[in-house]
């Protein structure tokens, strides 16, 4: 009789046990791939100091040489009040999904002009960076690749009214495989400085 009391007391703790440890497991697993969202949160240029995407997704070298990271439109001098259309395009034979962060700023780390979304829903500003600052960056509906192995986004920038001192444009970006973790991925950055054309 003694062991069947056992028994009876022992399964509901058995029970209680696993529901909890269930309870734990989704509880770890839900935040966990919040980790890795569609779009990003911080500034991760590269550029005066900042991080890149690399510190996180270490897996191969920054600028893996089997993919490529172009950046057109971006010119040799800016015109003072100038609209630019630049085009971010990144490569990988197997990409699944892919992301970028651009800036655009003095030397001094300010703001340098100003990035204009024009109703582009494949691009969006980076929260949780100072209200300073632009920081450009994939929407959730610009990381699916457009082509095989390529994805691409275009960027309109509208140059200051008047340009004190040499702008520099940074840029990072993630060629994924789309695992939702920080292996596997290969990871880009460059940056581009520029003066102001001289009206002499």
């Amino acid at each position: 009789m003694l062991k069947a009391v056992h028994k009876l007391v022992l399964i509901p703790v058995l029970a209680l046990s696993t529901g909890f440890f269930i309870s734990m497991v989704e509880t770890t697993i839900g935040p966990q791939m919040e980790l890795y969202p569609e779009h990003l949160a911080g500034a991760f240029t590269g550029g005066f100091g900042e991080e890149t995407c690399h510190s996180c997704h270490f897996d191969y070298d920054l600028n893996w040489e089997e993919g490529n990271l172009s950046v057109y439109g971006i010119p040799d001098v800016i015109e003072e009040n100038r609209v630019y259309e630049f085009e971010i395009i990144i490569q990988r034979e197997d990409l699944i999904k892919a992301g970028f962060q651009l800036s655009a700023r003095y030397t001094d780390a300010s703001q340098a002009g100003t990035f204009q979304l024009d109703k582009n829903d494949r691009v969006m500003f980076t929260q949780q960076v100072p209200d300073s600052l632009q920081y450009l960056q994939h929407s959730k509906q610009g990381v699916l690749p457009l082509e095989d192995g390529e994805n691409r986004w275009d960027v309109v920038w509208k140059s200051p009214e008047l340009i004190p001192d040499t702008i520099h444009f940074h840029i990072a970006a993630n060629a994924a495989n789309g695992d939702q973790s920080e292996f596997g991925d290969w990871i880009y950055k460059q940056s581009f400085k520029v003066n102001k054309k001289s009206h002499e």
